[in-house]
């Protein structure tokens, strides 16, 4: 249905002040409750295409609609869509972590028993309650990361935007970031994020764009991930189990932990089995 489509992008074009393209002939979809992650090596123009997306810049060229419309207020934009960008030092701004938390909320007029109740949720989830009095310079960039994510997630945003949200926290964090964001969107909640790191993108991705200044691919996450050849021309490496997988000639290729562990024993447990075949026709 159309009116489960949130954006709809085409021939999107960013030119900076400098004369640098950011990204070039763009079309981009997104639909309510996918989970959708970006991918391309550094200076593929992922972050200037989560600020077009996210209204945060306009493009150069192009065309895009939010929820239907070719013209939306800002203030419904900022309501509907939250943005964690790549630096949390641009989202922390404030004397505390707490009044960081408490300043988008307060922009919409959230009521206070609202507020109260999301705060408590939000740093239960992310266990930041021992930062809320700290200021943010005090912060260890894992910690940063967090808050700042916690600073979106008040707003009780319709769509997750992020950019890089994993790249300065340790694989615990990590972990903990792709279960709230997963049990995020099972609420209803959709998802883009961009990635450098392939390892994450199975754990969080429906569909993948591989964008190289424009789109080089975009399918379901299985089709792009083990495209191994379209991964290395455009700069990126295939998923560790991936390559694993190649050389052992498993099919079909693992994307996780799990599926390389299923598809080993698979397997062995084939090859036990054809050993004792051969060991009955023998005898």
């Amino acid at each position: 249905m159309a009116s489960d489509k949130i954006i709809e992008a085409r021939n999107l074009k960013y030119r900076y002040p400098d004369g640098t393209i950011g990204v070039e002939n763009v079309d981009f979809e997104l639909w309510r409750g996918e989970r959708v992650v970006i991918i391309g090596p550094n200076g593929s123009g992922k972050s200037t295409l989560l600020l077009i997306i996210g209204g945060l810049i306009s493009p150069t060229e192009g065309s895009i609609k939010f929820f239907g419309k070719e013209k939306i207020e800002p203030y419904e934009l900022r309501r509907k869509v939250g943005i964690l960008l790549q630096n949390p030092d641009d989202v922390l701004f404030n004397p505390t972590v707490r009044e960081d938390l408490e300043f988008g909320p307060a922009q919409i007029e959230m009521p206070e028993e609202e507020f109260k109740q999301i705060l408590h949720a939000v740093t239960q989830m992310l266990h930041i309650e021992h930062l809320l009095d700290k200021p943010p310079f005090r912060l260890s960039e894992g910690q940063k990361q967090k808050a700042a994510f916690g600073c979106v997630l008040t707003m009780k945003p319709e769509v997750l935007l992020l950019d890089e949200p994993f790249s300065a926290v340790d694989i615990e964090t990590k972990l903990s970031m792709i279960r709230h964001l997963n049990e995020l969107n099972r609420q209803g909640v959709t998802i883009v994020v961009t990635a450098h790191d392939i390892s994450v993108v199975p754990l969080i991705a429906d569909r993948v764009y591989l964008l190289n200044k424009h789109v080089v691919a975009v399918g379901k996450t299985r089709e792009i991930l083990t495209n191994v050849e379209l991964l290395r021309k455009n700069g990126l490496d295939a998923p560790p189990f991936v390559e694993f997988a190649l050389k052992l000639g498993l099919n079909p290729l693992p994307l996780t932990v799990d599926e390389a562990v299923r598809s080993v024993r698979k397997l062995i447990e084939s090859g036990g089995k054809e050993k004792e075949e051969e060991a009955n026709e023998s005898d």
